[in-house]
């Protein structure tokens, strides 16, 4: 982010009078002297060939948190480009979709580093075409055989939810829970690789109601992460 990356560079070498580290430019052209700039070289840490850390933590920790806390209209233009970028852009987000994009953008980017994780880590949420982490299938859903049956149920326990929404969602996951003699958090978690692909994520429950009643249902029945592993054998 602009914002960020200007901050960031502010700070290499330079501290601010009150300790505050996130500053726009109007602070930083205010508070700014030649008296805070300290005498040890600046450090610049990162591994150019490691994904998790191809620039400095702090860098990728600043620009988080303009992601996550800079004014939606200052933030959508810069998703639209990259949602583009990746052809998971649909012109209905202008229009008559254009509030369900501001919600879902709002739920996600709450965890996001930078803008590539919108379509990366946040594909599912724009497209049904996404990816299954291998630690998600391996911690939320082959654990638990029976997961390959219940989660179908499941579906069809919400394929009769009306009005759909996120706390009808979880009534309706917690009774199939009770119903079925399991932890409600064994659904939870599996339901959210189902539809999002990750082991982690926003509440489940919102996740429901932003992907919808139809896309929810059908990712349960899916059961592609089991296809998925049959296909692997097949190839060996």
């Amino acid at each position: 982010m602009p914002g960020a990356f200007r901050n960031f560079l502010a700070l290499l070498g330079w501290s601010p009078p009150a300790g505050k580290e996130i500053l726009s430019r109007d602070e930083l052209i205010q508070i700014f002297s030649l008296e805070g700039i300290g005498r040890a070289n600046s450090i610049f840490n990162f591994h150019e060939n490691d994904p998790r850390h191809w620039t400095d933590d702090k860098a990728l920790w600043m620009n988080a948190e303009y992601i996550r806390t800079m004014p939606l209209l200052e933030l959508l233009p810069m998703v639209r480009a990259e949602l583009r970028a990746n052809k998971l852009w649909r012109e209905e987000y202008d229009d008559e979709e254009q509030k369900w994009l501001i919600r879902t953008v709002d739920l996600i980017r709450q965890r996001f580093f930078t803008l590539k994780d919108f379509s990366s880590q946040g594909r599912a949420y724009f497209s049904d075409d996404f990816d299954f982490e291998d630690s998600a299938v391996s911690k939320n859903l082959k654990k638990e055989p029976r997961l390959r049956e219940l989660l179908p149920g499941l579906a069809n326990k919400l394929a009769e939810v009306d009005p759909f929404s996120a706390t009808s969602a979880e009534v309706a996951l917690r009774e199939f829970a009770e119903e079925t003699g399991v932890k409600a958090g064994l659904l939870i978690n599996a339901s959210r690789t189902m539809l999002t692909g990750q082991a982690v994520g926003p509440s489940m429950f919102e996740i429901f109601e932003i992907l919808g009643r139809q896309r929810s249902v059908d990712r349960l029945r899916s059961g592609v992460p089991w296809f998925d592993a049959l296909n692997e054998l097949g190839d060996v």
